[in-house]
This record gives C-alpha cells, sequence and structure tokens, in this order.
C-alpha cells in the first residue's frame, strides 16, 4: 500500500510539469517522502523553537545518520543559533497620557520597533508629516506628534527621506525627546511582535485608534502635556542549524545549504496577515530546499571520487528572522572542515513549472561559475543566471565572508509566505532535475581547482 500510495501521489503532484524531463525515479520518490513529512501540518509551518521546528530538524539530523554521515559540530549534528522571539510589553511599564486621560496600551497605540526604553514628560508639538520643512520650528525637548502615511506629492517631494523610519530619525535629530505615530486603523491593527528592534534613542509609539489619533493631533496643535513611557523587553529562543558531512580527509570543502524553517501560523512573516493562525506549511520555502539537500547527500554520499573536497550539507534555521542561522555558521565556521571553497544555497526549487527556468544568483562571485554552470545538462529547463547576489536568502553571509556562492531558486509566486504554499502545488519532476543538475554541479566543483572569489561581488 505505501509503494501503490507513493507513485499515486506523485503522479497527482508531479501533473502539471510542463517540458518533458528525464528524470530518475528514485530522485523523485526521495524528494516527495521529504516534502511530504516537511511540509505537512502537524509540523506547524516549523516556526523556530515549536515543537514542529524541533520535529523538523530532528528529521534532518535522523536522515544524515542514516545516511552514514559524519556530524558536523564537535561531534554534533546540531549547533545552537539564538533567534528573536515576540518581545514582552507590559502596561505597567508603557504609557502614554494626555493631559489626564490616559491611552490604553494595545486597544489604542502600540510601541514601534524604532522605540528605545525610557520615560519622558514634555509639551506635544504637531510635526504634520515629519519632512525637513516640517521640523524646521519644532521646539527642543518637545514630544513630536507626526502622521505616518504621507500624500503622494508630500512623498515624491521628500524623496528618499520620505520612508518613516528616516523621518523618525530626522525628528530625534531635530531635538524631539519623543515621538507620537499617527497610524490610525479602521478594523482591527495588526500590531508589531516587535520581534527585531532598532532604537533610535527616544520612546516612540504608534496610535492607531481612530478616535485618539485625532484627539492626539488637535492635542498637539494646541501644545498640551503629555506623559511617554515605554518599556519594551527582548526574547530569544533558540533553534538549530542541522549539519553533517562526507569527510575524506580533504583540504577544502564545498558546503551545500538549505534553510528548514518557515513562519509557523502566520503571527509574523506572512504575507496575508489577515489569514495568520492558518499553517503556512511553505512546501516550496523552503521545505523543497531542505528536500533536495538531503537528497543530494543520498546521492553524493555515494560518489566515488570527490576530487580534493569534502562536503557538507547544512540545514540553516533562522533564515525568515534575517539569515541568522547562516551568519552564525560563517562566524563559527568548525575548524575540522579546513577552507571552505565554495557554497551552494536551494531555497524554493519547487516551482520549476512556472517559468522552466532556474534563476541562479551569485554567478559574479566567482570568475569561473557562470562557465561551470553552462556545461552542467539542463534537463527540460533553461538556465538563467544572474550575476546579482540577491542577499535575502543563505548563499549571502558566505559572500560577504568572502566565500564564492550562488543561489539556486525557481521563482517567488503568489503563495508565497501564505497558507497556500502546499505539497499539491510542488513541481517534482522539475525539483528532481534542479537536484540532478546541482549533483553534477557539485561534482564539477570538486573535481576542478577552488573557484577564484571575485570580490567585486560585494557590491551587487
Amino acid at each position: 500500500m505505501r509503494t501503490l500510495f507513493i507513485a499515486l501521489g506523485l503522479a497527482s503532484i508531479s501533473a502539471s510539469a510542463q517540458l518533458a524531463r528525464h528524470v530518475a525515479p528514485e530522485v523523485t520518490e526521495q524528494l516527495y517522502l521529504h516534502e511530504r513529512f516537511l511540509s505537512d501540518d502537524e509540523l506547524g509551518g516549523r516556526l523556530p523553537g515549536s515543537e514542529g521546528g524541533a520535529a523538523a530538524a530532528e528529521y534532518i539530523q535522523n536522515t544524515f545518520r542514516q545516511l552514514g554521515l559524519q556530524p558536523l559540530f564537535d561531534e554534533r549534528f546540531t549547533q545552537d543559533v539564538k533567534i528573536p522571539d515576540a518581545a514582552k510589553v507590559s502596561p505597567a511599564t508603557n504609557a502614554l497620557v494626555i493631559g489626564k486621560d490616559s491611552v490604553r496600551l494595545t486597544a489604542a497605540y502600540w510601541p514601534s520597533s524604532l522605540s528605545s526604553n525610557g520615560n519622558v514628560a514634555a509639551k506635544l508639538a504637531w510635526a504634520q508629516y515629519g519632512t525637513a520643512a516640517d521640523l524646521a520650528a519644532l521646539p527642543k525637548g518637545s514630544i513630536a506628534v507626526l502622521v505616518r502615511d504621507l500624500p503622494k506629492d508630500v512623498a515624491a517631494k521628500a524623496g528618499k527621506a520620505a520612508g518613516l523610519s528616516a523621518r523618525i530619525a530626522a525628528a530625534v535629530k531635530a531635538g524631539a525627546s519623543g515621538i507620537i505615530v499617527l497610524a490610525p486603523v479602521n478594523g482591527t491593527p495588526r500590531l508589531d511582535l516587535l520581534r527585531r528592534t532598532r532604537p533610535v534613542g527616544v520612546p516612540v509609539v504608534e496610535v492607531h485608534d481612530v478616535k485618539w489619533a485625532k484627539r492626539i493631533a488637535k492635542s498637539a496643535k494646541k501644545g498640551k502635556t503629555a506623559n511617554l513611557a515605554t518599556e519594551v523587553i527582548a526574547q530569544q529562543i533558540t533553534a538549530p542549524n542541522v549539519g553533517a558531512w562526507l569527510d575524506r580527509g580533504k583540504p577544502r570543502t564545498i558546503v551545500i545549504g538549505a534553510h528548514y524553517d518557515h513562519v509557523g501560523l502566520g503571527a509574523w512573516g506572512s504575507r496575508k496577515p489577515e489569514l495568520a493562525g492558518q499553517v503556512h506549511n511553505g512546501a516550496d520555502d523552503n521545505a523543497s530546499g531542505t528536500s533536495a539537500l538531503l537528497t543530494l547527500a543520498k546521492i553524493l554520499a555515494k560518489v566515488p571520487s570527490l576530487g580534493d573536497a569534502n562536503l557538507a550539507f547544512v540545514a540553516f534555521t533562522g533564515e525568515e528572522s534575517g539569515l541568522l542561522g547562516s551568519k552564525e555558521f560563517v562566524e563559527t565556521i568548525p575548524a575540522p572542515l579546513g577552507r571552505i571553497s565554495t557554497m551552494l544555497n536551494l531555497d524554493m526549487v519547487g516551482r520549476l513549472n512556472r517559468s522552466d527556468s532556474l534563476r541562479v544568483y551569485g554567478t559574479h562571485s566567482a570568475t569561473e561559475f557562470r562557465q561551470m554552470l553552462e556545461t552542467v545538462p539542463a534537463d527540460g529547463f533553461y538556465w538563467d543566471l544572474r550575476d546579482e547576489v540577491f542577499g535575502r536568502s543563505d548563499h549571502a553571509p558566505f559572500i560577504q565572508k568572502g566565500i564564492p556562492a550562488v543561489f539556486f531558486f525557481t521563482g517567488l509566486h503568489e503563495d508565497y509566505h501564505a497558507p497556500s504554499d502546499d505539497l499539491d502545488k510542488i513541481d517534482l519532476e522539475g525539483m528532481a532535475a534542479v537536484t540532478e543538475a546541482a549533483a553534477i554541479f557539485i561534482q564539477l566543483l570538486a573535481n576542478s581547482a577552488p573557484p577564484t572569489f571575485n570580490p567585486d561581488s560585494l557590491e551587487k
């Protein structure tokens, strides 16, 4: 029954493939088995620190162990990574009082991710949009009140200074002791979890209640006194990178990487915040890359000759939180790996049938990459080779460290960071074609001289 189930599943999932591909059935089957586990509802979207995230890490570790690979981190398969969690915000230490009236935390306002912790009592000053002209006469030491959303003509005139963070920074520079941003919302506001903060030196809050926004604007124009207190207490969780390697006793190592974390139930990171609470399975982002990583480990563990290179396979956590897992890895590279000569990143490789082209970023990071990739057969797809780095995935920290790296990617789609990124949308035959091309590329890298890093890629 199990074999029949797998065969039926493969037939239905890969039916949407557009170009004829001649991939090994065992590769497609392996990819399906990994995808089915990693993108299952039971894992709850693989949020770092969650039970589902831990189950995914354990699955990856067990797969490496079953393949006979060696643990990568001092006899361990895991490396702990600190990841920001939702901050604590208490009504006991956060307050906004206009005259004698208190504004209710959560119901009417919320600290900004740009806020510093502090307590200030001062007169309100109307700063309108917070442009340079608006701030010219701002009284020093006042609490500046400004509107978040700019009219199109004002935004066009302000240019790069139109962004809210730029306007808040300008208000601080102009002498504001605190800042109230008027951001009224009709309906229920989506409060920032304050996982990643960038304090600007003064308390900053956003007022989302429509009535209070109007009232505070009037109070600011009359120069009324206000008390503003903020305290955002940062929180962290720990989740693991999971890594193993094929130690051949060689002086250099090629790293193959993919992130396995996703955004859980979408409380943060969802492209459709109105659907928060639903499982965001991330079948493409990035169960697809992780499945390809595990399948490559199985393929390459059986290759008899890999030149003068070892191979390391790393499933990163914390990518969705700012590439935290890959940054931790490149800053603490395990000594036994020797020199890391190259990195291949697999992120969102499950939708090849959308364009029949495999996009490769970072080809400019080594002078040899483009020519090498063009020699790799493309089975039912086209190479789309791009020099730009695309800094929002796990190859970027390697390039910043001076390690040549490329990123295999089949493109964004309407299901990105949404609950609809599910297994039934995955092009398994396309994933198999990408995986087989990656295997050939890795063997070519291993049997060639180490690629030459191009420092110009740091500017891309």
